[in-house]
């Protein structure tokens, strides 16, 4: 759609107004995560000896190669986000935020309250269990992000996590998190039940 076809009132949304609202901020974020790829590489240590046979690469094989994807990109981010803040002659430093970092808009909270989700979400996701915590999660997710019809979006989470339950479970052979307790029992009477 050329410029004189666009309405006058449509609001253009450019690349910038997308942008984390800070330098400082991006490198933050990258940093949380390439910190969380770290400790996770360090947890799988407990699974690298893991083989079915000697032509398996083990159970760590993977994750730790996705966490090292993260790690690399992570320091690229860092060179990218740089780069640009010196084209861009802003300052990068680590003092303290000023007052107006804390005013947030309707789109950064529901990004801070969905990554506050995720995190309760895989936290809880050993003592609740995949079966149990999936649908919760995603309807929980899906309602603050915007997505208000109450109806469809509780088939649809359920409808996922069973599939996605079931298929690693009876196709790929890959049991997820039962749970414990009554958690545990409900995970094991769906999986019986197939």
């Amino acid at each position: 759609m050329s410029e004189q076809d666009r309405p006058a009132n449509e609001e253009e949304t450019t690349l910038r107004e997308q942008a984390p609202p800070s330098t400082v901020r991006d490198m933050g974020i990258t940093a949380l995560f390439m910190l969380l790829a770290v400790g996770f590489f360090a947890v799988s240590q407990q699974f690298a000896g893991n083989r079915i046979s000697e032509y398996d690469p083990g159970a760590s094989f993977w994750p730790r190669a996705t966490l090292i994807v993260i790690l690399v990109s992570g320091l690229f981010n860092f060179v990218i986000l740089y780069r640009r803040a010196k084209k861009n002659g802003e300052t990068i430093s680590l003092g303290g935020f000023d007052s107006s970092d804390l005013d947030l808009s309707e789109n950064q909270r529901q990004y801070l309250l969905a990554i506050g989700i995720s995190v309760v979400f895989f936290v809880s996701l050993e003592h609740v269990g995949f079966l149990v915590a999936s649908p919760l999660f995603m309807f929980v997710f899906a309602y603050t992000i915007g997505y208000r019809d109450l109806g469809k979006l509780a088939v649809f989470s359920v409808a996922v996590a069973a599939i996605v339950f079931f298929t690693f479970r009876n196709v790929m052979n890959i049991a997820l998190p039962y749970g414990n307790g009554i958690f545990r029992e409900i995970s094991v009477y769906a999986s019986n039940l197939f």
